[in-house]
């Protein structure tokens, strides 16, 4: 064997020892996992992982009035009894009906339930007797930068095609519309043209994200260049059970302005990190005044999560329901303070 072969295998062997502890077994194990066989099992449970969450992927084309379709993208089955497919927005674009294909070659119609542009989610309704298997959402919350992830989608109209990967980042913020709510997280498992509104997987074959843009240096660009972000589930989640309940989007409200704070207004305020939202102003009988939260305060957390950005805080309150009382946790005059916060709705 070559010094090269030798150095392959020894990184081979390396990125199987974390993904032994990404599996949650056990550091004993992680020396059996030096011998090709050993190795070839753990290959064999993440296909498996990918064969399981295949079944639940779709490849989307929107139909036009003349029947015909074009490839658009990708979705997932969240509720099989009820037929509830999620896709990004710009997949379904203009279009109301589509060809949804399965992976195993089965082919359906649906119907859009509700495309929301701002946060490039939408629901598309198919028979719930053609859907066979349903997705589990995971919490999105859980990720840290180097997590395993794996996405599955259509490139090019390739179906069912996955690929692996880690977190690269999370709070990412692309402004892809105006006025969007936006907390990416940002992966290098590929994905392309056809894989948006695919589902990103945790390795417990969970939902943690929806694939929706590919991009670098905060712009989204036309070809895959290493850079992919997914919708967080903790943003997608409570829209999609509301529209497959039957109702419309209402998001959660605070009011207030505010803006993340950097190195030096963190040092200014007296504090050791950079994370947290400036507050420069408060609406006047807003729920934010109503809950005790003022101008030149720096929101640290909600219900004890730390809220990196003003784009994170903006995205995580709309995602709330409105009348959820929630407790911030805000630094004010050197000293840390709760404020609860019942929130409203967006007008």
């Amino acid at each position: 064997m070559t010094v090269k072969h030798l150095e392959i295998k020894a990184l081979v062997v390396a990125a199987a020892t974390v993904c032994i502890l990404f599996l949650g077994l056990s550091d004993s194990h992680a020396e059996r996992y030096s011998d090709d066989v050993s190795l070839l099992e753990l290959s064999d449970s993440i296909a498996d992982l990918s064969a399981t969450a295949s079944r639940a992927t779709v490849f989307i084309e929107g139909l036009r009035d003349d029947g015909e379709g074009r490839g658009t993208g990708s979705g997932f089955v969240v509720d099989a009894m009820r037929g509830i497919v999620v896709t990004n927005a710009h997949v379904v674009g203009e279009h109301k009906s589509f060809l949804v294909r399965f992976f195993d070659g089965r082919e359906t119609n649906g119907n859009v339930l509700v495309c929301d542009p701002q946060t490039d989610l939408a629901v598309i309704k198919i028979p719930g007797v053609m859907a066979k298997h349903q997705m589990t959402w995971g919490d999105s919350d859980d990720l840290r930068p180097g997590n395993l992830v794996m996405a599955i989608g259509s490139p090019f109209g390739l179906k069912g095609t996955t690929s692996f990967g880690v977190v690269s980042a999370l709070h990412r913020r692309l402004d892809l519309v105006e006025d969007s709510y936006e907390d990416f997280i940002q992966h290098d498992a590929f994905i392309d043209r056809g894989s948006s509104g695919g589902p990103l997987l945790n390795m417990r074959g969970e939902v943690v994200g929806i694939n929706t843009a590919i991009g670098g240096s905060g712009q989204q660009q036309s070809a895959w260049a290493g850079i992919s972000y997914a919708i967080p589930m903790q943003i997608a989640k409570r829209y999609v059970d509301e529209i497959a309940a039957g109702g419309e989007i209402r998001r959660g409200f605070l009011g207030l302005s505010g803006e993340s704070l950097d190195a030096g207004g963190a040092k200014l305020r007296g504090l050791d990190h950079t994370y947290g939202v400036l507050v420069s102003k408060v609406l006047s009988g807003s729920p934010a005044e109503k809950g005790g939260i003022a101008a030149k305060d720096v929101i640290l957390a909600i219900d004890g999560r730390d809220i990196s950005t003003s784009a994170e805080l903006k995205a995580r309150v709309a995602a709330v329901a409105p009348g959820t009382s929630l407790k911030f946790t805000v630094w004010r005059r050197r000293q840390i303070s709760e404020k609860t916060v019942i929130i409203g709705v967006k007008p």
